[in-house]
């Protein structure tokens, strides 16, 4: 087997390792993050924040409608007590309850109102949580079978840099310290000769370079500097 060919294997099984631990850094990925998970607890975050600052405000609301509430009980038990005689002071009375009263109304609609939106919020919030629990089940059954798909992952990059390193060990130090450099350079370091060309630039080669890349030692594309071989 010629040294570039042996150079190319060397790099094909550096491509596969990187596959591999890219594999395991997504299996990573999906035990720690479930996007789907952490968007719908946003939402639930959200709801529930809007859900509590809308309780505040109708319990807000609903105490100063009772406070108009209390004062109207007051006035109208001053009103038919029978205590009050005066005309003019039942009449200021019967006023300051009418408008009291009036004030009342709006607060009572807006109550209503708030009420409505209060319990449409908690549906909200409660189909969010039961969201949050459905995906997050579904997410814990999947963790051990990524997990055993994670080791065994963890296991095939374990053999081939065993692999890799048997293949450079069989390649002379200097072909070794042309490949790193070149790869230091190119994504593709190492391409086959097809029909006279070099498939890393698709440059057709030289008669004399032909002949040197059937032999046994290292030779890079005079154009695109890549390592050169033919399969």
């Amino acid at each position: 087997m010629s040294l570039a060919k042996r150079v190319f294997e060397l790099h094909q099984i550096e491509q596969a390792i990187l596959s591999q631990r890219n594999q395991a850094d997504e299996i990573d990925l999906r035990l720690n993050h479930n996007s789907a998970y952490e968007k719908a607890r946003e939402e639930l975050s959200a709801a529930e924040q809007g859900e509590a600052d809308l309780e505040g405000k109708y319990k807000e609301l609903d105490a100063e409608a009772e406070q108009l509430r209390n004062n109207i009980q007051r006035i109208n038990d001053k009103l038919y007590g029978g205590k009050i005689k005066n005309p003019k002071e039942l009449m200021s009375f019967e006023q300051e309850a009418a408008m009291l009263k009036s004030n009342l109304v709006p607060k009572d609609d807006l109550l209503l109102a708030m009420m409505e939106r209060l319990e449409s919020r908690k549906a909200e919030v409660q189909r969010l949580q039961e969201l949050c629990k459905t995906i997050e089940a579904a997410w814990n059954k999947e963790k051990p079978e990524l997990k055993v798909e994670r080791e065994k992952v963890v296991a095939e990059v374990a053999k081939l840099e065993k692999k890799r390193k048997e293949i450079a060990e069989d390649i002379d130090s200097s072909a070794l310290s042309a490949y790193e450099g070149i790869k230091g350079r190119k994504s593709q370091p190492v391409v086959r000769v097809e029909q006279g060309k070099c498939m890393g630039c698709r440059v057709t080669l030289s008669i004399s370079e032909l002949q040197r890349v059937r032999g046994m030692s290292i030779v890079t594309c005079s154009n695109c500097g890549r390592i050169l071989y033919l399969s």
